[in-house]
């Protein structure tokens, strides 16, 4: 029986545009729901006709975007309805919707249950109004407050919260206060995100004009530490490097993809992984990812696509290095060895000082940061990739 593969669907449209955001999200005065979803739906009849994804179940499902909360319950309906009929769905199945305070009203939660999503993803980010003004926000915290109870009226049991930190001006008391703010909601799944300033953002430009300075690194790891000891006190297991659950509650969609696993991406700049048994390399590519041009494309022949590739072995190896390593549990080596045909440790010298100097364990078979190797993971990674 092939194995199944997770399906990430795009939807790019946004109320605003964060200063801080480089996904592939747009703002347009009208949002062309229908159109963007009925090419949505012939790009999956497209790729249930290839030889690669043909036969196999969906075994996640994920609306990212953009703010996917834009669309009606009908329209994420209709790609859930094409997806079971061209696929099947495995049992406890996972489907989760992203939704920002805000953009989402409490009739919209209950369509959302009443055509399938079982998990809703809440962006608050921070519970403090200022810092809600400086990531450019459009939502408040009391907004963040009655979407989570609209959420849970709706019927859903399952949900995460997102935060971030390492905010310019927040202090790790302002952090444990939205942490506070977050517990009471008593949410199954929480990420805290690190703030990054990435290229291409108004942040970024600020940044490089000495408009916007960064906090101490040694403030942003008294926070993560903060974060960590919070959030294990109130039960919710770090599983990853940002993201906390009970047990049995993780992200199963994000952990195929830190575990190497298949996933078909549709929609405006969505990328797909696909590796066939024994190919240690695989290919993965990207769709156009401006709306109008992925809607000409998908529309006419359900293929998207702009760019393929297929990495080189080192870059494979580091890669898998770095999203096995983001898990707590860490990467296993005689599973790096049956793919590479190498152990870690002999593919890149790094491996071997950073367990000399403690910031990863070798136990059990499996390679794991050490808990000083998780606050400096994100600078370690960048010798990997």
């Amino acid at each position: 029986m092939p194995e199944s593969f997770s399906l990430y669907v795009h939807i790019p449209y946004c109320v605003s545009k964060c200063p801080y955001c480089d996904f592939n999200s747009h703002v347009a005065a009208r949002i062309p729901e229908h159109e963007y979803t009925q090419a949505l739906l012939r790009e999956l009849r497209h790729y249930s006709e290839r030889e690669a994804w043909t036969s196999r179940s969906i075994k996640t499902i994920f609306f990212g975007g953009g703010t996917p909360s834009t669309f009606q319950g009908t329209s994420i309906g209709a790609v859930l309805d094409e997806a079971t009929k061209l696929f099947g769905f495995d049992e406890q199945m996972e489907i989760t919707l992203e939704a920002n305070p805000g953009a989402v009203d409490a009739g919209r939660f209950r369509d959302y249950r009443s055509c399938g999503v079982n998990r809703i993803s809440i962006g608050a980010q921070s519970f403090d109004a200022k810092l809600l003004q400086f990531l450019g926000r459009v939502h408040s915290a009391e907004e963040t407050r009655q979407a989570l109870g609209s959420v849970r009226k709706a019927g859903f049991d399952n949900f995460s919260l997102d935060l971030i930190y390492g905010i310019p001006g927040q202090t790790v008391e302002g952090v444990s206060h939205d942490l506070s703010q977050a517990l009471k909601n008593e949410p199954p799944h929480l990420s805290a995100y690190n703030l990054t300033i990435e290229e291409g953002t108004p942040f970024h430009t600020r940044y490089r004009q000495g408009h916007l300075k960064p906090l101490d690194e040694e403030v942003e790891i008294e926070m993560a530490a903060r974060i960590q000891s919070t959030l294990a006190d109130a039960g919710l297991e770090r599983y990853e490097i940002s993201n906390y659950a009970h047990p049995g509650l993780e992200s199963r969609h994000n952990l195929n993809y830190w575990e190497g696993g298949d996933y078909l991406g549709i929609g405006a700049g969505a990328h797909s992984h696909h590796r066939m048994p024994g190919d240690p390399l695989g290919e993965r590519w990207q769709n156009e990812r401006l709306p109008t041009g992925y809607m000409r494309r998908a529309g006419e022949t359900g293929d998207a696509v702009t760019e393929r590739e297929r990495p080189e072995l080192r870059q494979a190896m580091g890669e898998h290095l770095f999203t096995g390593l983001r898990m707590i549990g860490g990467v296993s080596v005689p599973g790096f060895s049956r793919r590479f045909g190498t152990r870690p440790m002999e593919a890149f010298s790094e491996i071997a000082d950073w367990l000399s100097e403690g910031l990863l364990v070798e136990e059990n078979q499996r390679l794991r940061f050490a808990a000083r190797g998780l606050l400096l993971a994100n600078e370690l990674f960048v010798r990997l990739v």
